[in-house]
């Protein structure tokens, strides 16, 4: 070969390198691009709104199911069901002891009770709730006013309604053993009684997601007398955020084996007395129907809240001190509504 063709050889080799380098160049340059738009798409996901699952469960237009179930005495425990509320009423019946109205949206639990009698206050917060009210037989002022104010309801131990319910000896062989399941009282509702089984009541409003409370008052331990012979009391839990319940000291345990615990709880107390229906039983009538101040209490902290509730069948509306509206955090609500003369106990620096 001449020394020409070596040189133009030497030559052409050289730009080919030189072109093969620029172009290794240029795609190395391209891959940092492509990571930094990645990494920017991937911050802007990141920053998008998370929406709790309770929240979005709470927007259902199903129509609620209200469950009166029973506290008398440590025979109607465990219970059944509580667990699954979305709200549980607890108010003052006879006898010192309490009773549980539980609401449901939820229609595919196939257990809950014992199921206990109506007593006629607990009807307001069915009312307010638009729910569907299920009990086990009635106090004479509770039967009226189910008729009187056109309450849809199902009664455990009257004609049709009782293929809803059944009686389960596990715990107790008394009148503390009478259980049923949403989802057959929601089927009973639909196809036998033909109620509506849709509504577009919305109780109260949640948080889209966990929002601690603006205060720096501490709820770590809540302690409640409804009488004597009856106490109800709570422990915060950091760990997960919510409160367990206990009952005369112990855990407030549910037949699934776990212990109940509350996201959020509202207490506040009325004034109760001895209503005379004519049975001489000691049962108890509350001044529910007004206004007054309370507590709002989740994650650990407790807020001074106040309530009115105008009518029976009207809401129970929630403020807070600054007037406005109560919004929950998603979650289950216990609301604890106490005798006015009974104590309650908030450790904390409680204003």
């Amino acid at each position: 070969m001449k020394n020409g063709d070596t040189g133009k050889m030497k030559k052409s080799i050289a730009v080919i390198l030189l072109i093969s380098a620029v172009l290794l160049s240029a795609c190395s340059s391209k891959e940092p691009q492509k990571v930094q738009k990645d990494e920017k798409k991937l911050a802007v996901t990141e920053t998008k709104e998370v929406i709790d699952e309770y929240y979005l469960k709470m927007q259902s237009d199903e129509r609620p199911i209200a469950v009166m179930i029973d506290n008398d005495v440590a025979a109607s425990r465990p219970q059944m069901g509580l667990e699954s509320a979305y709200m549980v009423y607890e108010i003052i019946v006879e006898g010192g002891a309490s009773r549980f109205m539980a609401l449901f949206k939820e229609h595919t639990l196939d257990k809950v009770g014992p199921v206990r009698s109506s007593r006629h206050y607990f009807l307001d917060y069915a009312l307010e709730h638009d729910a569907v009210y299920c009990h086990a037989g009635w106090s004479p002022q509770a039967s009226r006013d189910i008729s009187n104010l056109g309450v849809n309801n199902i009664n455990g131990i009257m004609g049709v309604d009782g293929r809803a319910f059944w009686r389960d000896n596990t715990y107790d062989r008394s009148w503390h053993n009478l259980y049923s399941g949403v989802d057959k009282l929601y089927e009973m509702a639909a196809s036998t009684k033909g109620y509506r089984t849709v509504t577009e009541v919305k109780h109260l409003g949640y948080h889209k997601q966990d929002t601690d409370l603006k205060s720096e008052n501490i709820a770590q331990s809540i302690d409640i007398a409804y009488s004597q012979f009856y106490r109800v009391s709570y422990e915060y839990d950091s760990e997960k955020k919510v409160y367990k319940r206990y009952v005369d000291g112990a855990y407030h345990m549910s037949q699934t084996g776990e212990c109940l615990t509350a996201k959020n709880i509202i207490l506040y107390k009325v004034r109760n007395y001895t209503l005379n229906d004519g049975e001489n039983k000691g049962r108890q009538n509350i001044e529910n129907i007004g206004s007054g101040t309370g507590y709002y209490i989740t994650n650990g902290k407790v807020v001074n809240i106040n309530w009115s509730k105008p009518s029976r069948n009207a809401k129970t509306l929630y403020t807070l001190e600054d007037g406005t509206e109560l919004i929950l955090n998603p979650g289950n609500t216990f609301v604890q509504i106490v005798p006015s003369n009974m104590n309650i106990g908030i450790t904390g620096n409680i204003q």
